[in-house]
């Protein structure tokens, strides 16, 4: 008998599904938010329903993808759902909440305003995503690309991911970004940039869902590796 995560055929038969559930959720999720925050707190809320629901999709979509791949896929490309519980842990806020002083600030390592353990926890968080994202541009930059060229939703849908991310960072506070260059962002644009980071930022998760899930095929997961 094959073990839970095994099975080759685990999810291939409905795999839609599983981005049904995920809709399914967050609309409860954020419904319950509006109820209790309004519109405003639940999308612009450091504590708000979308700001809680990108990491808990990034958990989801990660587990869906072991949950539809065998276990020798797990072996050779257990990168790709690390880096999407590392990016869970990210919109957690783990990296700065781990230690004293955030893991990814140079004071850390450059200064002793930290204990030793603390650092030495740095470079080994450091050191882990340095490890993933060596892993996922030497196995998976050739069948992303091939897979772009080749029109697969999978590809696409890690690209608008990217530029989901990329986008949401570059308005995140841009009124602070662009004083320095004299422009000054009016308090109504500041808050609408604030919304649209957010949303921005939830259509991440979802977008590399839609990855996992489009990567199946009838019969069997696709080989990233080839």
């Amino acid at each position: 008998m094959l073990e839970r995560g095994n099975d080759p055929t685990r999810g291939e038969h409905r795999p839609w599904r599983f981005l049904s559930w995920a809709v399914a959720g967050t609309a409860v999720f954020v419904a319950i938010g509006i109820a209790t925050q309004g519109v405003r707190g639940t999308i612009a809320s450091e504590v708000g329903s979308i700001e809680i629901a990108s990491p808990l999709l990034y958990t989801y979509a990660a587990i869906v993808w072991l949950w539809t791949r065998p276990g020798e896929t797990w072996r050779c490309s257990w990168e790709l759902p690390a880096i999407m519980f590392l990016m869970a842990g990210r919109e957690f806020d783990l990296d700065k909440k781990l230690t004293s002083v955030g893991i990814l600030k140079s004071n850390l390592y450059l200064t002793d305003v930290a204990p030793v353990t603390e650092r030495i926890l740095g470079l080994v968080a450091l050191a882990a995503v340095a490890t993933v994202a060596f892993r996922i541009i030497k196995l998976h930059a050739r069948p992303f690309i091939n897979g772009l060229l080749a029109l697969k939703l999978w590809a696409w849908a890690v690209a608008f991911g990217a530029g989901f991310a990329v986008v949401s960072k570059s308005i995140d506070g841009i009124g602070r970004k662009l004083a320095p260059f004299g422009i000054t962002v009016d308090g109504q644009t500041e808050a609408m940039m604030v919304i649209a980071e957010e949303l921005l930022e939830f259509g991440v998760p979802v977008m590399f869902l839609v990855a996992v899930i489009a990567s199946l095929t009838r019969n069997r997961p696709i080989d990233p590796l080839k």
